[in-house]
């Protein structure tokens, strides 16, 4: 999931799952059962951010991303803007890419720390991650790391279904990332925890998001936008109330 810059282990991942749960408990505590919620990449500029609190439902996380991750120095109108989100209850997850675990661990930590430190987000959004067992290693530590220094939710993002042992890492996986025309929901397999999962899709039209909808979501998570390669996620689709309304107001 690129995205062009705005000039042009199994105990962590129980505590922020945990976390997550919080966002489902009433006012009185009491637990109720997990609905869908909506995981929206918002890769836009601050002002874009803010209009998005103006928006009822409103989303249950959304992921900033200032330059194709936190970029080189902190900017005080993301952190306005981010704030302003964090205020209305929505939980802000940093952009940190991975390059499906090429790019050094500690950069990627480093990465992470400065989303924490600038921005206070709640967790980071691990994208361009791996699917294999043998990058397992680098995302538990880039996992550990992350949530020692301070992030709440781990999401990873490899876009398919990866090996089980990510599911002890991360709070949610993105197990489809792809357009509106490959999407079949029914064709992903049926062991991963699905309150767990993500799915992400671009290049749909309005029929197309709410259709996904029914008879209800297909994931924990579900975000839909009509916007196109090669950077849909910078669009906000018109018929966005329509569908966090079909997702059933879960937040």
């Amino acid at each position: 999931m690129d995205h062009v810059n705005r000039a042009g282990v199994i105990v962590s991942a129980a505590a922020g799952t945990l976390l997550l749960a919080g966002v489902l408990a009433g006012p009185d505590g009491e637990r109720r059962t997990p609905c869908p919620g909506s995981l929206v990449p918002a890769y836009l500029y601050p002002d874009e951010l803010l209009r998005l609190t103006e928006r009822s439902p409103l989303p249950r996380m959304i992921v900033v991303n200032p330059a194709n991750g936190a970029g080189p120095a902190a900017d005080p109108d993301y952190r306005r803007a981010i704030g302003a989100v964090q205020a209305r209850g929505v939980r802000v997850l940093g952009y940190v890419p991975t390059t499906w675990g090429a790019r050094s661990l500690e950069a990627a930590v480093a990465e992470s720390d400065r989303y924490r430190r600038w921005y206070g987000v709640d967790g980071i959004f691990a994208d361009e991650a791996a699917s294999g067992p043998r990058e397992l290693p680098y995302y538990r530590t880039l996992s550990r790391q992350a949530r020692a220094a301070g992030a709440g939710l781990v999401v990873l993002n490899p876009g398919a279904v990866p090996d089980p042992g990510y599911f002890d890492i991360a709070d949610v996986i993105v197990t489809y990332e792809g357009s509106a025309g490959d999407y079949a929901p029914e064709a992903q397999p049926s062991w991963p925890e699905r309150a767990r999962t993500a799915h992400l899709v671009y290049g749909a039209t309005r029929e197309q998001a709410l259709a996904a909808l029914r008879p209800g979501a297909p994931a924990g998570f579900f975000y839909a936008t009509s916007g196109g390669l090669p950077h849909p996620w910078g669009t906000v689709p018109d018929y966005l109330e329509a569908e966090l309304a079909a997702l059933g107001g879960c937040r």
